[in-house]
């Protein structure tokens, strides 16, 4: 199903189904987790900017059933415990935002270069889980030197391997940067990518599954708006 995702725009749309919800991010789990109350987990929230608004609500709503911090206090806010699926599952992961002293590391090791827009939301949020969709981030061992992915504990996927992974969808521009992606049915998948103005779109891996292309949106904001407002799940 598609339509329009603001002016001009494709939504990323399929048939409304009932999504698997794998779990997304790289790490071996068994962390400890302490719960969070519904007092601590909207502070959490409060603090994330305005344009964020879409993470704030999803995290909110799902938060009402139960919330979780993992590997102590600076560890990932876990929302949406899904034992049917896995032990270690959940809908929503807010990985703990990252210093502009450790993204300029980051960026000089790798050679790679993030859009100010980027680096803005990784400043609040380094990558999440959002039901199906992965927002990419900075593994913390990745942003010190020697660079190293460390597999011992739960971490956002790599934004600097998406210059890998762009290949997999095609009619991207060399210039924009892969940030996301997300699964559709069991082939299909969009890779989103945003360009140095900060507009998002998004690409098919070539899938029956997934579409050709949708978007543009004209920033972060409302390509987390339309697509939170997409997703069903069941309760």
């Amino acid at each position: 199903m598609r339509g329009n995702a603001g002016e001009g725009g494709i939504r990323c749309g399929r048939p409304k189904v009932v999504l698997n919800r794998m779990q997304w991010g790289s790490g071996i789990m068994g962390w400890q987790t302490s719960p969070l109350s519904t007092e601590q987990i909207e502070d959490r929230v409060a603090r994330l900017p305005e344009t964020l608004r879409p993470v704030r609500d999803a995290v909110l709503a799902v938060a009402s059933s139960g919330a979780w911090i993992e590997g102590g206090t600076g560890g990932p806010v876990l929302a949406g415990s899904r034992p049917d699926v896995g032990s270690e599952v959940y809908d929503i992961v807010i990985f703990p935002p990252l210093s502009a002293e450790h993204l300029e590391t980051y960026q000089r090791l790798h050679d790679f270069t993030l859009p100010e827009a980027v680096l803005r939301f990784l400043r609040h949020v380094n990558g999440a889980v959002l039901f199906e969709i992965k927002l990419y981030g900075v593994p913390p061992s990745m942003a010190v030197d020697p660079p190293q992915l460390d597999r011992s504990r739960r971490a956002p996927l790599d934004i600097a391997s998406g210059r890998y992974w762009r290949h997999a969808y095609a009619g991207a521009d060399p210039a924009d940067v892969l940030i996301g992606s997300r699964n559709v049915g069991g082939a299909g998948q969009i890779g989103y990518f945003t360009d140095p103005q900060g507009r998002i779109s998004g690409r098919g891996n070539g899938s029956t599954e997934a579409p050709m292309a949708c978007g543009p949106w004209a920033n972060l904001t409302e390509w987390l708006a339309a697509e939170m407002a997409e997703i069903r799940f069941a309760g």
